[in-house]
């Protein structure tokens, strides 16, 4: 093995040692001792986070937490006790500071591990660690989103109450049992019809065990996820081992440490299996649209896989809209593809009309008179600012002008959300429309499954960066999947002049997890129940659109210079 610098391509530097056998046994159990850890402090009273229910079938659920902090009270809400008022906020604060602590340890075990252990595992060690670390999160007592009792709810709407998942809002079966733990009781499903088939397959199969239960339905949806995540991971070994190959670059190093990032990120996790959040079931079908993409050796596509790849990036847009963003990338890669204008012209037409024919088709059955287009009205993402720049600039604004006796803004809708919402979308559409012209040019053709990649990468970022004013952190599934892909296929050598380039720093990727999975130690009681102090009407919890992007810029502010980035060119 020999690695090379771009200044000094001759000079040998002698491999690392490989690490200790017992070094993995280690670090896996580090990992899981923290995860369960984690699991323990999330009941505790001052974090104020949502029962998962499970707990009403296994009571043992909570014993760890009685075990580790037997002198700190638990969320009443668990055990559903009649009006619980909200905690002190002394102890709202040390529980906030407990998780913090927590996840950190998290994440220095988890680069721990990406930093050691590529060379000392393999594949199989992987996808078993995986598992018990989903199991673990799936037994979770709490969740940190309600979202997975939306999901719940919709899948009850159609199987149980044979109403239209997609129209019906929650506030109609308000006699449900669910209905208590919704927040969004006034909004139909923001997602598609493919989601609905999927969780009212869940709700079907799970009533088996009676209906008087939310729990059996809660474990379906993370077992999903972690199913999901768990496919993903093999799809990603699979696709890095393409990719790579098509560069000429083998690297087996490369491609365990993307694989095992992937797989033990803590956000990914936590997502996946905790809050059972359906991006990583988004995720996977494009994974696999890429997985049939890469597998083409011919210069030209087949026509049975651009047939499929159509279909699941169809199928993804049908379970979440947010996935038409990468739709224009596959067609600008077929379009560069093609011999002559005419055959191009002609290939994208069939492809746009059979995505365009097989959305049409999902959605026909739940239309109802118009009435499926009702969320574009009422769904907060149409509408509202959080956890961005434009949020905290609002909250900002509105604070300083109280100051200067300007009215309280509202909570909601102030023209100052406005007027920054729409400023971020336009910046977003500005560079969404660049992002679609350069491939265009000769420069940035997108010439490879690679380049398509990069290009995904980018479109996803600025998505999360300006088009979702209303942003959380489980819509960056997809983003570390593209960057955990790149990092394996040293998709971003800083030698060449790319506008992503920046991305191929590590760190910065990794910390930009650590920042969104830490960004739920603002959403517990005391940063949102205190103020800032001489800022009268901005609370601590609004710091979250800075602390959200604050990390990874500040790191690809110093990153390294390119004359001292390694480029790896082993042969493992």
């Amino acid at each position: 093995m020999q690695t090379t610098t771009p200044t000094d391509a001759q000079t040998p530097i002698k491999p690392s040692p490989r690490p200790s056998r017992l070094l993995p046994i280690a670090l896996f159990l580090c990992m899981e001792a923290v995860l369960l850890l984690i699991g323990a402090a999330l009941p505790l009273y001052g974090l104020w986070f949502t029962t998962s229910s499970l707990n009403d079938l296994f009571p043992w659920l909570l014993q760890p937490t009685l075990w580790l902090f037997p002198d700190r009270p638990l969320n009443p809400t668990l055990l559903h006790a009649p009006h619980a008022s909200p905690p002190f906020i002394a102890l709202g604060w040390q529980d906030t500071g407990i998780l913090l602590a927590l996840f950190v340890v998290q994440f220095l075990i988890y680069a721990a591990a990406i930093h050691y252990l590529p060379r000392a595992i393999k594949l199989r060690a992987i996808v078993l660690s995986l598992l018990i670390f989903g199991l673990t999160g799936s037994l979770f007592a709490t969740v940190t989103s309600p979202d997975i009792f939306s999901y719940i709810a919709y899948a009850r709407i159609g199987v149980l109450y044979g109403l239209n998942p997609l129209t019906t809002i929650p506030r109609a079966i308000s006699h449900d049992l669910v209905y208590q733990y919704i927040y969004w009781v006034d909004q139909p499903s923001a997602y598609g019809p493919v989601w609905a088939f999927i969780s009212c397959s869940l709700q079907w199969l799970t009533s088996i065990f009676g209906t008087d239960h939310l729990a059996p339905m809660v474990l379906a949806l993370r077992l999903l996820g972690l199913v999901a995540h768990l496919w993903s991971t093999l799809l990603i070994w699979s696709i890095a081992g393409y990719l790579q190959r098509a560069r000429g670059e083998i690297s087996a190093r490369l491609r365990m440490q993307a694989t095992l990032a992937f797989a033990w990120n803590p956000l990914l996790l936590f997502e996946a299996c905790v809050n059972a959040h359906n991006d990583t079931v988004v995720f996977l079908f494009v994974l696999l649209a890429l997985w049939f993409l890469v597998r083409e050796q011919t210069p030209q596509l087949s026509l049975r896989t651009m047939l499929i790849v159509t279909m699941l990036l169809a199928l993804g847009t049908c379970l979440k809209a947010n996935v038409a963003l990468l739709f224009p990338g596959f067609l600008l890669y077929l379009w560069t593809r093609q011999e002559t204008i005419r055959t191009g012209i002609s290939t994208l037409c069939q492809v746009l009309l059979l995505y365009a024919g097989i959305i049409l088709a999902l959605y026909a059955p739940f239309w109802q008179q118009g009435r499926l287009l009702v969320v574009l009205q009422v769904n907060p993402g149409t509408n509202r600012n959080i956890n961005t720049l434009a949020d905290l600039l609002t909250r900002l604004y509105n604070s300083v002008a109280h100051l200067f006796g300007a009215p309280i803004a509202p909570e909601t809708g102030s023209p100052a959300e406005n007027l920054l919402r729409l400023l971020s979308l336009a910046l977003f559409l500005v560079c969404y429309a660049l992002l679609c012209w350069q491939p265009l040019r000769g420069k940035y053709r997108l010439t490879t499954p690679l380049m398509l990649i990069r290009w995904m990468a980018l479109a996803w970022f600025v998505y999360m960066l300006f088009g979702a004013p209303w942003f959380w952190p489980w819509y960056t599934v997809a983003f570390f999947g593209f960057a955990f892909l790149l990092e394996a296929a040293n998709g971003f050598p800083w030698h060449l002049h790319h506008p992503l380039q920046q991305f191929s720093f590590p760190q910065a990727v990794r910390l930009f997890s650590f920042s969104l999975l830490s960004l739920y130690c603002l959403y517990t009681w005391s940063p949102y129940a205190t103020f800032l102090p001489g800022l009268t009407d901005f609370r601590w919890a609004f710091l979250r659109g800075l602390w959200t992007w604050l990390v990874p810029l500040l790191v690809l502010a110093f990153r390294p210079s390119p004359n001292r980035t390694t480029i790896l060119t082993e042969a493992d």
